[in-house]
């Protein structure tokens, strides 16, 4: 059964039930309104959709359960005692409605709300390969510098202080730098690099360190064959982002700050 890419084409997502998932879930730093959490949710759905979208019409969704009663499915998200928490979803029953369903809330395992699902959904799932979320360092990176500082997008993600037409050879050093640095690093701790899901694929993030001590970058890395390919760099909000939607980093550079 095909179902719509986009989470609010799929049911209609009164915003209450993101605030309460943010108090039902273990403590997390989640944004301002939630916009993290919002964010995780609605690209995990998006994973669901097309994992569904491309099973053959005998095979069965392991990843969504659905009824004519209910819709539902892991979030892959905790409460403090490491309970799995679920959205379920309704019928839409309000009158020229646009979406079939409405998000009736988000549950624990334990809840009584979930207790009519004999079997409840699996954890969704981004890669079959476990090595793809771990960093190796026999694998050098080749960083297509022109293409990441080219680009308008990125260029204005780097301190402003190496910003402009007369720091651009500065800039190539101070960046080419901080990637052999940041190789070298991980090289050391594989656990420095973090996974993130981008494009239907794995990609790993590296620490930047351009002007200081401190990450102030990301560096998104692919695993190609034999090598990791560098294309594009990422400010660390945006890292964390990508990031959450496999797991929630333990390393402390990627995460918010107060």
């Amino acid at each position: 059964m095909y179902i719509p890419y986009d989470l609010y084409d799929f049911a209609f997502c009164p915003s209450a039930n993101f605030d309460y998932l943010a108090s039902l879930a273990a403590e997390e730093r989640w944004g301002n309104e939630n916009c993290i959490l919002r964010s995780y949710i609605a690209h995990l759905y998006k994973r669901l959709a097309q994992l569904n979208n491309e099973l053959d019409e005998d095979e069965e969704n392991e990843h969504l359960y659905m009824t004519e009663e209910a819709s539902c499915f892991d979030t892959g998200l905790y409460t403090d005692r490491y309970e799995s928490i679920y959205a379920l979803f309704a019928p839409n029953t309000r009158e020229g409605a646009a979406q079939e369903w409405f998000l009736k809330g988000f549950f624990k395992t334990s809840d009584p709300a979930l207790r009519s699902i004999e079997t409840l959904p699996q954890r969704i799932q981004f890669t079959d390969t476990p090595a793809d979320l771990v960093y190796d360092y026999h694998y050098k990176i080749r960083l297509n510098i022109d293409h990441i500082l080219g680009d308008a997008n990125n260029l204005s993600r780097v301190p402003e202080s190496l910003q402009g037409p007369e720091s651009s050879m500065l800039l190539h050093r101070v960046f080419e730098g901080a990637v052999k640095e940041a190789e070298r690093r991980a090289a050391a701790n594989y656990m420095l690099a973090v996974p993130q899901y981008h494009n239907g694929r794995i990609q790993l993030l590296l620490p930047l360190c351009l002007t200081g001590n401190e990450p102030e970058l990301a560096l998104a890395i692919q695993r190609e064959d034999g090598y990791y390919s560098a294309r594009t760099c990422l400010t660390l909000d945006m890292a964390y982002n990508n990031a959450r939607l496999i797991a929630r980093p333990e390393v402390s550079w990627i995460h918010p700050k107060d």
